[in-house]
């Protein structure tokens, strides 16, 4: 698929996440690069640390987009940047939870229980879910 088709789609989806009420509850901050969308994820009960989660839509909706936890000053992937607990397998590390690539791809490759989706697992849906595991693995 074109870059154009594949970066309106995802702006589809991005716009879908600003104007829930999750990305109101959550806080959420949306800085998009190309084909890239960089999430704050700010804990409820605990403002620090912030966490910037890079999600990667090339190739979408035909794969799932990347979820990765990146460095926020430097946007680039390190060990330091992922919440305690949720960073599993590698390479390349991931988050194990539907609508991620890492989770469809190599976590759960070939589980016909968790075939991809891009109308089962939104962009709005994985992101609650991330959020949800990165408040827990840090106790807010």
């Amino acid at each position: 698929m074109d870059v154009e088709t594949v970066r309106a789609k995802m702006l589809a989806q991005v716009e879908a996440a600003r104007a829930s009420a999750l990305a109101r509850a959550f806080a959420w901050s949306f800085d998009i690069d190309v084909l890239s969308v960089y999430v704050s994820l700010i804990p409820r009960r605990r403002p620090e640390p912030v966490y910037l989660l890079r999600v990667t839509f090339d190739d979408f909706p035909r794969r799932a987009p990347s979820y990765i936890f990146v460095d926020r000053t430097t946007k680039r992937e390190t060990e330091n940047a992922w919440p305690p607990g949720v960073r599993h397998g590698g390479p390349p590390p991931g988050i194990c939870t539907p609508g991620t690539r890492e989770f469809h791809e190599h976590l759960h490759r070939g589980d016909s229980q968790y075939q991809w989706d891009p109308d089962r697992y939104t962009f709005v849906a994985t992101l609650a879910e991330i959020h949800r595991l990165t408040e827990r693995a840090i106790g807010a």
